[in-house]
């Protein structure tokens, strides 16, 4: 993993909704791989979610805000 891919790891935060997901994996063909969290960073559900990173970083903004 590239220090680029690792530095889409953690906490992420939707722009319009406010949904929290945490990234846990990106792979080298430009998909991340999350899980929704609650306030508590708590996991919501236990379903993954693949999202593409270009959507990833238009959509979502890194943080807990």
């Amino acid at each position: 993993m590239t220090t680029k891919e690792r530095a889409l790891n953690g906490f992420w935060t939707h722009k319009r909704t406010g949904e929290h997901i945490v990234v846990n994996r990106v792979t080298k063909f430009g998909e991340a791989y999350a899980r929704h969290v609650g306030e508590d960073t708590k996991t919501v559900n236990k379903l993954r979610v693949k999202i593409q990173t270009d959507k990833l970083k238009e959509e979502y903004v890194k943080g807990m805000i």
